[in-house]
């Protein structure tokens, strides 16, 4: 591998941080190459796609990902400067804003449309304020029954999402209960039959009436609701 390939930034041509695991490095690497129609067959360039393939092709290989960072290691050491500006970086520089759960890039600006969903994991992109300024959807919206089963997920990829059931439901936020303590300030991705969010956590706290469970409270930071099962309101989460 010569000095100019070593001075490419795998990690960033592929927008994952150094300490990916090798299920994000993959899907990354698929989402752009299809999802973001970078693949030479979709239309996206040759050269762009050769570096994407050669950057996956040492970070999803234990043994090379360990020679590169090594390299790596040494060539800051010597005070070489890593190439920031490769020709992929700079192709999805475009993408300047990221899914606050999974820090993929998307093309919206801060006023991503209400129901754009992230194209890695799903996770809706408009924030929540923007998803209920409407004063004509906030009249139709109806209370619903309190308890609702959720699946949530603490980092994507993951290979079964956790379970729950809401206990409060509101436009701010929501109450659940689960097997799982949160850390305050927790980024999570959450999925119902209502809606799908992603929320901080606010506060997470061991019920009382039974082990192993607790209760915890998130604050929406991005919104997206199933309008066509109808919606719910609460004065607070």
């Amino acid at each position: 591998m010569s000095r100019v390939e070593n001075r490419r930034n795998y990690y960033r041509i592929l927008h994952v941080q150094p300490d990916a695991p090798r299920e994000i490095i993959r899907s990354t690497y698929r989402t752009m190459m299809h999802k973001l129609r970078m693949h030479p067959d979709l239309g996206g360039d040759d050269w762009n796609a050769t570096l994407l393939n050669e950057a996956y092709e040492t970070l999803s290989d234990p043994k090379k990902r360990a020679n590169y960072d090594r390299e790596q290691l040494s060539q800051m050491r010597e005070g070489v400067t890593t190439d920031a500006m490769d020709s992929v970086a700079a192709s999805v520089s475009e993408f300047k804003q990221q899914c606050i759960f999974c820090q993929f890039p998307h093309q919206y600006n801060a006023d991503a449309p209400v129901g754009a969903l992230c194209n890695n994991c799903q996770s809706p992109l408009s924030m929540a304020p923007q998803s209920q300024v409407e004063d004509s959807c906030r009249r139709a919206i109806m209370r619903t029954p309190k308890d609702h089963p959720l699946a949530f997920h603490l980092n994507w990829p993951q290979s079964e999402p956790c379970s729950g059931r809401t206990d409060n439901l509101s436009l701010n936020g929501m109450r659940f209960h689960s097997d799982k303590a949160l850390e305050l300030g927790q980024i999570i991705k959450i999925d119902c039959e209502i809606l799908r969010a992603v929320g901080r956590v606010t506060h997470s706290q061991q019920r009382m009436d039974l082990d192993e469970q607790w209760t915890t409270g998130v604050q929406f930071v991005s919104l997206s609701f199933e309008q066509s099962r109808g919606t719910f309101v609460s004065a607070q989460a």
